[in-house]
């Protein structure tokens, strides 16, 4: 099983035919106060298995953690089949996750990493930038 794609995203949605739809890809988070909350973001995993993985189930774990990783913001985790292709080519799989009022306690640097069975496939630093107010 490989990572194909890691983002984050202010949207993000599989339409019926299975295309995967992604509006607003960014990894910068500004605000002037602290703690920061964010309303929401979608985090989008497209992972590719190999034939040999066909109908196999797999649990794949997001984890958000500060920059030190002292802190685990956000974990999900999921169970999901390999479905099988016909003619035996790799079968590529979406996994999109709605986060709503994620905290952030102060600037740095944040990581996404995504987990299947225990091995880390990748990871996504986003950031989170303290901006100065300006008076007008």
């Amino acid at each position: 099983m490989d990572l194909l794609h890691l983002l984050v995203a202010d949207y993000a949605n599989l339409t019926r035919e299975g295309k995967l739809n992604v509006m607003g890809i960014f990894n910068r988070i500004f605000t002037t106060t602290f703690p920061a909350r964010h309303p929401e973001m979608y985090v989008i995993a497209k992972l590719s298995a190999s034939p040999a993985e066909y109908g196999q189930t797999r649990r794949i774990t997001i984890k958000l953690l500060n920059e030190d990783a002292t802190e685990e913001i956000v974990n999900f985790s999921s169970d999901f089949q390999v479905p099988r292709e016909v003619g035996g080519q790799r079968v590529e799989t979406n996994h999109i996750l709605q986060l709503r009022d994620t905290t952030f306690q102060r600037a740095g640097s944040y990581q996404f990493s995504v987990i299947v069975d225990n091995d880390e496939k990748g990871s996504l630093s986003i950031y989170v930038v303290e901006q100065e107010v300006r008076g007008g």
